[in-house]
């Protein structure tokens, strides 16, 4: 009964929202933004219809049962999918109006990136493949961390340095996903980056992108000698941690896509310092 509940999460793209919107929190928290939870309700209705288009254009391409659950869900379901876009719209305009000025304009601007981006790889060159997954991740990345800019006002160097673990988390999040669904994309005529370098040089990818991770990880205490990164950057191992054992299990945690139900969790993690140390 959970497994199948958490299926319909994963499906439509919940466990990454809430991934999002808590990393947001976590790291404006830092900074001890004064973020409003509308901002951050924005954040995570932003990145569902994000992920949401995504996968009903995906849906389109599908021509076999052997598609992944959550491409199936949305072509079945298309139309309440669309009906549910517009209403999701409509109340993110509404929270629109009462954000600061300056997230607005920087949110808009991401959006319309992402918007031509998407209309690019789905219907301009859908042949070839143009980096989604770093796309994706570098978006990801500065979803999360743009509240806390729009509300400082600047960008000072720990939250760049924030942002670059944020984004090398994220590649190896979506570069692990299409290399273990690589018989799938690539017999549903998908690119990712595993169906066009392959399995093989993925793998040396993502042990690449975990190697800098350690070593920027590692510089930082060399960096920044703020008392509350030690808290932060144990939650950023925990998280590449996380994403290493799935690496390493890819075999065994392919059986009801536990890949994706562990993988995704990594961004929600975070929690634990939101609840236990700054609660």
């Amino acid at each position: 009964m959970f497994t199948k509940f958490y299926q319909y999460i994963r499906a439509f793209s919940l466990d990454v929202v809430a991934g999002a919107v808590i990393s947001a929190r976590w790291i404006g928290n830092y900074f001890n933004a004064d973020i409003p939870s509308s901002a951050i309700i924005a954040l995570g209705l932003t990145v569902w219809l994000i992920y949401t288009i995504d996968h009903l254009l995906d849906a389109r391409k599908i021509k076999s049962q052997d598609a992944l659950f959550r491409h199936i869900i949305h072509y079945k379901n298309a139309p309440y999918i669309f009906g549910l876009i517009a209403v999701v719209s409509m109340v993110l305009i509404f929270i629109l109006q009462n954000l600061k000025p300056y997230l607005i304009g920087y949110g808009l601007a991401l959006g319309f990136a992402v918007f031509c981006y998407l209309v690019f790889i789905h219907f301009i060159k859908k042949k070839v493949y143009w980096g989604k997954e770093w796309f994706i991740a570098l978006v990801y990345a500065t979803g999360i961390c743009l509240p806390t800019f729009a509300y400082i006002e600047s960008i000072p160097m720990i939250l760049i340095y924030f942002w670059m673990q944020l984004f090398i988390l994220a590649s190896i999040n979506l570069i692990l996903f299409n290399m273990i669904e690589y018989k799938v994309d690539k017999k549903l005529g998908f690119n990712s980056f595993a169906t066009v370098k392959g399995v093989d040089f993925s793998r040396k990818v993502i042990l690449f992108l975990l190697f800098s991770f350690v070593v920027i990880w590692s510089s930082s205490f060399l960096v920044f000698k703020a008392e509350e990164l030690l808290d932060y950057q144990a939650i950023f191992v925990l998280m590449a941690s996380v994403l290493a054992m799935v690496l390493s299990k890819e075999v065994v945690l392919r059986q009801e896509e536990w890949y994706r139900v562990i993988g995704d969790i990594v961004f929600v993690l975070p929690l634990i310092e939101i609840i236990f140390i700054d609660g």
